[in-house]
């Protein structure tokens, strides 16, 4: 941990200093319009301070997994009474056996039989919730699994792999988003909140109560199935020195991951939320948020959502990287930067989201560049935005006479899920038109 820590620490310590020169780039700058020159070296900045954050990442994201593998190792062995290593080997030879088609795996689920594995993320999201939270491994044992009984099984490799993949790929998913799986996939409703309710002030005894209720609508989850088929060479199955259930794992959860995340974004930029559509700035080249746009935008929800362990930003790169020139005088063309970058791993062992006006930011490539009329930011509390997953994860089959022709093996993800926003004054957006 220690030469993780040095080195994240070493790479955090490059980012600060780059971001200093980067800031003292625009302080010569005067706030005038960058040249070709200028904005190349812009860019360069961007770039690198961009490139060390993601080499930290990486390296926390690392340790961070080794370390909850070895948390949930003891608590396998605790709960198995046997070598957790030798557990894991076999839960990866029997889904190897099934790779290579020496033995079938059958199930059912909501499309009838199948001849593959049923992906549990429910599990595994539960392990490394509770490993991050500082759990022994005897608590990871009583709160994630059930060993009462003889249904209780290990998470595979698979199952891990695939988790990991779709967080990575799935922005909704890394946030502080409310996360829900269910057993089926039937239409779900829940309650929409438009409106607060407003109380009265009662000015004596027997007088009449009074006040606003809140306003309610209705909306619905439907889940949709998304799916990816991908071709693995029976050479490789064959192979005993491949990781057949990481390079399947990340394969399908990547592909499908991208799928997923590019519905839930069209949800998410289609919600009515409140505030016609937030901050709306008119005339001129205002296409560029300026620093009283995104003030104006933390203060059109109300300060619950802005006080809560939930609040963050969502934005596009490009536009993060817009907002980076920002400072907090002058129009925003003068004084301190807007943008603070982390330059810590904080206490989970991640390198924590950079801060913009005191609130953590997070990317994503489906939310809108900047154009006339689009959706650019969105700022709020984002534990009123839902993402269900039915069946808990995904179901993994495979075919072998689809490509019988070229000699693979085709395996096939599929999974359902859906989002919906269940609180509309939680979260606004700023849009912008010229």
């Amino acid at each position: 941990m220690d030469n993780v820590q040095q080195r994240v620490k070493n790479l955090t310590e490059t980012r600060a200093r780059v971001w200093e020169e980067a800031k003292h780039f625009l302080d010569d700058l005067k706030g005038e319009e960058m040249n070709a020159e200028q904005r190349t070296q812009w860019d360069r900045y961007n770039e690198r301070i961009d490139g060390l954050a993601s080499e930290a990442d990486s390296l926390l994201a690392r340790h961070q997994r080794e370390t909850e593998a070895a948390t949930i190792r003891a608590a396998e062995e605790q709960t198995f009474g046997r070598d957790p290593e030798q557990t894991s080997k076999s839960a990866d030879q029997l889904f190897r056996d099934w790779a290579t088609g020496r033995i079938k795996l059958e199930g059912r689920d909501q499309d009838g039989a199948y001849n593959g594995v049923r992906i549990d993320f429910s599990r595994v999201m539960r392990e490394r919730e509770l490993a991050r939270q500082g759990a022994s491994p005897a608590e990871i044992r009583a709160l994630a699994w059930d060993t009462g009984n003889i249904a209780s099984t290990v998470p595979t490799t698979l199952n891990r792999v695939l988790w990991e993949v779709m967080q990575e790929e799935i922005s909704l998913l890394r946030m502080p988003t409310t996360q829900i799986t269910t057993a089926g996939g039937e239409t779900m409703d829940f309650p929409i909140l438009s409106t607060n309710a407003i109380a009265t002030q009662v000015s004596g005894q027997g007088t009449t109560l009074a006040g606003t209720d809140p306003g309610f609508s209705k909306a619905q989850i439907t889940p949709t199935k998304y799916a990816q088929l991908v071709s693995v060479a029976n050479e490789v199955l064959a192979d005993s020195g491949v990781d057949i259930a990481s390079l399947i794992g990340r394969q399908i959860g990547r592909s499908v991951g991208r799928l997923v995340n590019s519905a839930l974004m069209t949800t998410l930029v289609g919600s009515a939320f409140v505030g016609s559509g937030g901050t709306v700035a008119t005339g001129g080249s205002l296409l560029t948020p300026d620093y009283e746009d995104l003030v104006s935008l933390v203060y059109s929800v109300a300060d619950a959502y802005r006080n809560g362990a939930n609040t963050a930003w969502l934005m596009r790169d490009s536009t993060a990287g817009t907002i980076r020139k920002l400072r907090d005088g002058a129009g925003g063309t003068e004084g301190a930067p807007l943008w603070q970058p982390m330059v810590t791993g904080g206490v989970s062992g991640y390198r924590q989201p950079d801060l913009l006006l005191g609130y953590p930011v997070f990317t994503d490539p489906g939310v809108a560049s900047a154009a006339s009329n689009a959706k650019t930011v969105f700022f709020g509390d984002w534990s009123s935005y839902y993402i269900r997953l039915v069946g808990s994860g995904m179901t993994v089959e495979r075919n072998d006479s689809v490509l019988f022709q070229t000699d693979q093996t085709a395996f096939r993800g599929k999974m359902r899920a859906g989002s919906v926003s269940v609180d509309l004054t939680a979260v606004n957006l700023l849009k912008q038109s010229v």
